[in-house]
């Protein structure tokens, strides 16, 4: 066990443990606080409530910290820095939540201390750095819950949940302006838009197929119709007036009929490869973790050594990023009532023994418990004979052969 874990692990009201916890507000205060409050990582509040430094203090030798944070209150607790560089430079396990403030300190921070470098930002990463030094700017002189960024980004994120329209969120930046001259807001909803696309989490929209057979993209862009089913792309919207002298009706515009929204990728892998902090964590995976054959990250897994193993001059580079694909929702054996419905529960559960499936039934507590996993041990196991300490039977049945990509 590392040292600085040692401590966590004494009674709350030792020397050690007191020396701990005023070791970790004291780092972490000045990185994760907004305003005068920091999210509590305590047993109850499990990073759900925002206090102030000494109600934290107080909950930390109450409660005792929530097991889901203990490793992030003993590394928070035992960073070394005297000042701005070390602080930089130090190992801070980044949490990738909604702390903008944090996120604008450590970008700005970067940004600084490119002064040597030979090579200039280019357009988009100034446009970033510009947005973030005015990140810094309060929302109204004296604010200290929202910077003019943070709020626009939270008044934004309304917009696209709630489906307020772009000429309703207008008019109420207007509204909140007229009633609070001092708020640092734009004014238009264009000019709150360019800012968050210059963010980059902005959207793209993409025409697609009506009945969702094909996307009007790349060279299907200028394209009127679908390849697959014939429908037209667009809906039409006609003039309701009489029509006069047998004069064919004028068109109004038209509409596309179905519209996907498309976050683009490469340009938030750019913008969290502008931190060097944020960088130095999308490398650990090849740099940082433990290798000792045991499955602890996605990198000991099979999937990730079989395509480093087929793309070598891939996996050569560790700053690529691989993608995975999460297999939710897929239904692959037909089971259950919605089509792409994937059954997690019931007699049927498993995803790769589907219809060979050890389930039974529990009549008293009305939950079905999965039995006969020794038969995917080797034949020859002595656990297969066992009948004492297992369900009282021998164990004579072969695996499943397990589903290949297409098969699913």
């Amino acid at each position: 066990m590392d040292e600085y874990y040692i401590w966590i692990g004494f009674p709350r009201s030792s020397p050690e443990y007191i020396r701990g916890i005023k070791a970790f507000l004291k780092n972490a205060f000045p990185i994760y606080k907004n305003g005068d409050q920091m999210k509590c990582p305590c047993k109850k509040c499990t990073k759900r409530n925002w206090y102030c430094q000494d109600v934290i203090y107080d909950h930390l030798v109450c409660n005792g910290p929530s097991p889901l944070h203990a490793d992030w209150i003993c590394e928070v607790s035992q960073m070394k820095f005297g000042g701005t560089d070390d602080f930089e430079d130090c190992e801070m396990g980044i949490e990738f939540e909604d702390n903008l403030d944090a996120m604008f300190n450590y970008t700005r921070k970067n940004f600084e201390n490119q002064g040597g470098c030979e090579d200039e930002p280019n357009a988009d990463a100034k446009k970033l750095f510009r947005h973030v030094e005015e990140g810094k700017q309060p929302l109204y002189p004296g604010c200290t819950t929202f910077s003019r960024l943070s709020f626009l980004i939270r008044f934004y994120h309304l917009k696209c949940v709630y489906g307020i329209s772009e000429s309703a969120f207008g008019e109420l930046l207007k509204l909140i302006k007229e009633a609070f001259p001092d708020a640092n807001l734009p004014l238009s909803f264009n000019a709150a838009k360019s800012v968050i696309r210059d963010l980059s989490i902005d959207y793209e929209k993409i025409h697609a197929c009506p009945n969702s057979c094909m996307l009007y993209w790349g060279k299907n862009k200028e394209k009127n119709e679908c390849e697959t089913c014939g429908v037209s792309r667009w809906v039409v919207h006609e003039k309701d007036d009489i029509v006069k002298n047998n004069d064919p009706p004028k068109l109004i515009h038209k509409v596309a009929a179905n519209v996907m929204r498309y976050f683009p990728l490469r340009p938030r892998l750019q913008r969290m490869f502008l931190c060097k902090d944020f960088s130095k964590l999308m490398r650990w995976h090849a740099l940082g973790r433990t290798k000792d054959g045991k499955l602890r990250h996605l990198a000991d897994a099979l999937a990730w050594k079989a395509m480093d193993a087929r793309y070598p001059d891939f996996a050569a580079e560790n700053r690529n990023v691989r993608l995975g694909v999460a297999a939710d929702g897929f239904n692959p054996y037909r089971s259950m009532n919605l089509s792409h419905s994937w059954s997690t529960k019931g007699k049927l559960a498993c995803p790769e023994c589907h219809y060979e499936t050890s389930s039974v039934y529990l009549k008293q507590s009305k939950k079905t418990i999965y039995m006969n996993h020794r038969k995917f041990l080797d034949p020859t196991h002595k656990w297969r004979l066992d009948k004492k300490r297992f369900n009282g039977e021998m164990e004579m049945g072969n695996s499943p052969v397990p589903l290949t990509g297409t098969e699913i």
